[in-house]
């Protein structure tokens, strides 16, 4: 393998250019070799996940202790699906893999927050396929100080990760601000931010891509997601086209087999088209 990276290019910074928050950079690199390799090997490779370290630094002053204190915390999202598997949930992307996620009692205590919510990222949802991908999360901070700064530098913020052998595309990650209920900001990149007491800083990492036509998944896992909450019945009809009886949560194997072998017909006319 070549790898070309002329002078001056952002993959090869010369000085006196920046290079702080080199690692997002770092795991963009990564991220393009192993997509270009990804459907040639996929016994080793997987799909595109939320790439990103998604870190929030939150600082000021903590009215506990009158002491400065600095909360600078890498975040979880979705991974990517493989041939053979699914994408794990809310666990650290590719680059950070030494670093873990802070229990919501050791934040609450060492920082004047309050932890508000901490799920599974469901809204935004995953890369749908016959493996799909892990969910990412959302989790709002409550800033119980009198005033702090919010810094956070991420990506993987505009193009989602990319799906593979027919897979769908995962979705992107986003830091979000708000105040007395209303969204002051929303964005990937921000230095200094004035934070007032109450204001809520929302996490929100993506969810990982897909492997494979969704219309090939499993349909009992189409059901097992459905009970979960993790996928809607409108989704295991449209994306999976599984029928799903709303209030037995049953599946119907006839409609469901009819709706499959339609994309199955339309699948070869278009080949036989082409």
């Amino acid at each position: 393998m070549k790898v070309i990276a002329p002078p001056g290019t952002i993959l090869n910074a010369q000085r006196p250019y920046p290079v702080s928050v080199y690692w997002e950079t770092m795991t963009y690199v990564s991220d393009l070799i192993w997509k270009a390799l990804a459907s040639h090997i996929p016994a080793r490779l997987t799909a595109g996940h939320f790439l990103s370290v998604c870190s929030e630094i939150i600082a000021g002053i903590d009215p506990r202790t009158e002491e400065y204190f600095v909360l600078c915390e890498p975040n979880p999202g979705g991974r990517r699906a493989g041939f053979d598997k699914e994408g794990e949930s809310a666990l650290v992307a590719v680059s950070d893999g030494e670093t873990y996620s802070n229990p919501i009692e050791v934040l609450e205590i060492r920082y004047p927050i309050l932890v508000e919510r901490n799920e599974l990222n469901t809204k935004d949802g995953v890369g749908h396929g016959r493996f799909r991908g892990g969910f990412g999360i959302v989790k709002d901070y409550r800033l119980l100080s009198d005033e702090a700064t919010f810094t956070t530098d991420i990506n993987r913020a505009k193009f989602p990760p990319w799906g593979v052998d027919g897979g769908w595309e995962g979705t992107t990650n986003a830091m979000v601000i708000i105040r007395n209920g209303e969204e002051l900001w929303r964005g990937s990149r921000t230095a200094n931010f004035k934070l007032e007491k109450g204001d809520i800083t929302r996490i929100i990492s993506g969810g990982g891509a897909g492997w494979g036509q969704p219309s090939q998944r499993d349909p009992e896992l189409v059901l097992n997601d459905v009970k979960d909450e993790l996928v809607t019945l409108r989704q295991a009809y449209e994306i999976y086209r599984v029928v799903i009886h709303p209030e037995t949560l049953k599946i119907d194997w006839e409609a469901s087999e009819r709706l499959r072998s339609e994309i199955r017909s339309n699948s070869r006319i278009q080949s036989a088209s082409a």
